[in-house]
C-alpha cells in the first residue's frame, strides 16, 4: 500500500505516519526503482495499534517499549 491508501484506511495523517518511522515504530519497505514506501499488512495492524495508544494518552517511549513486547497494557 501507499501511503493515501495507508493514511485513508487507518485514519492517520501522512505526517503523522511519516513521523512515527522517523521515531522507529514503522519500518515500511522502499521499492527498489522509486524508494515509495510499501506498507504491508503487518505495517498497517502495527500504526493501529500505535493510534489506540496515543488516544489513550501512551506516550511514545512506551509505544516503542510495548511494540518491542517489552510492556504490555
Amino acid at each position: 500500500m501507499k501511503i493515501n491508501e495507508v493514511e485513508a484506511a487507518v485514519g492517520v495523517t501522512k505526517k503523522n505516519i511519516r513521523f512515527y518511522e522517523q521515531e522507529g515504530l514503522l519500518h515500511p519497505k522502499r521499492e527498489a526503482g522509486n524508494g515509495y514506501r510499501d506498507y504491508g499488512e503487518e505495517d498497517i495492524l502495527r500504526l493501529e495499534k500505535i493510534k489506540l495508544m496515543r488516544k489513550l494518552s501512551v506516550p511514545l517511549e512506551e509505544i516503542r517499549v510495548m511494540l518491542e513486547g517489552g510492556l504490555t497494557l
